[in-house]
């Protein structure tokens, strides 16, 4: 891998030149950079620094990007593809439309990447393995997260309008206070997950694992959900303190007009 010094590379992409395929800059200072556009597959991206950097429409797919800053970085409609993110810092960055499929987190000993208060509207992360992920107050409206690892990731307060989240692994995930509406969760696992305050209005959990999901104070209207949980009492008021066959804590959730899984056609779930 030929090595390219960070001050060399932006003196080339002002030049014109935008193929830097399999180049090493690690550990490389390109904070604030401009770099539309840019190619820079396979490149080795290791604890460098792209905070605030332009890389609107670049092609990050394969890169190492393990401890790299991208705070408040433009990745909008990037192409990251089996880029590695162990700990990387994405937080505040724009993420609108950039691919993520096929993503990894580094391995066991690495942390997933912090998507803080990322907009992510769009983006593909398809059989992504980001477990712990950090999205608090991250809008994720029309991701695609289909099969996706998300074990123990943490969602608090993010925009899950619409998203999907098809066969994805959401045990021990945290979605305190996050708006789901018009999720698509068909046959997720949701084990002992957090759902407490949450908005799951018109959310589609056909099929999903609820087992010891947490509802507290959550708003469930129009939604579709497994067998076994428990309907709203026959008098209109919210359900309390009762527990479905599959051990879903349902204290104080509003349950108004909901459709259980017997009512769903297996058609009604594909797509």
């Amino acid at each position: 891998m030929e090595i390219i010094v960070a001050e060399e590379l932006l003196r080339l992409y002002r030049r014109g030149e935008r193929e830097f395929l399999l180049r090493s800059l690690c550990g490389a200072n390109l904070q604030g950079a401009h770099l539309r556009g840019v190619n820079l597959m396979g490149a080795d991206l290791i604890g460098s620094n792209l905070s605030g950097a332009d890389l609107r429409g670049a092609d990050l797919s394969g890169t190492d990007l393990t401890r790299a800053d991208l705070s408040g970085a433009n990745l909008s409609d990037a192409d990251l593809t089996h880029a590695i993110i162990g700990e990387a810092n994405f937080a505040g960055a724009n993420l609108t439309g950039a691919s993520w499929r096929g993503v990894i987190w580094g391995g066991e000993e690495a942390k997933s990447g912090c998507f803080r208060g990322a907009n992510l509207t769009g983006s593909s992360f398809w059989q992504a393995q980001l477990p712990d992920a950090d999205f608090t107050g991250a809008n994720l409206t029309g991701a695609d997260f289909w099969a996706a690892n998300l074990a123990g990731a943490d969602f608090t307060d993010a925009r899950l309008l619409g998203t999907f989240l098809r066969e994805a692994n959401l045990q021990g995930s945290i979605f305190r206070r996050a708006n789901l509406f018009g999720t698509f969760l068909v046959e997720a696992s949701l084990r002992n997950a957090d759902l407490s305050e949450a908005l799951l209005d018109c959310a589609n959990l056909y099929r999903a694992d609820i087992t010891n999901v947490n509802l507290g104070l959550a708003e469930v209207v129009l939604a579709i959900l497994p067998s076994g949980v428990p309907q709203q009492d026959n008098a209109g008021g919210p359900s309390q303190g009762r527990n479905g066959d599959n051990g879903v804590r349902v204290d104080k959730v509003r349950l108004g007009n909901l459709l259980v899984q017997p009512v769903v056609t297996p058609a009604a779930a594909r797509f």
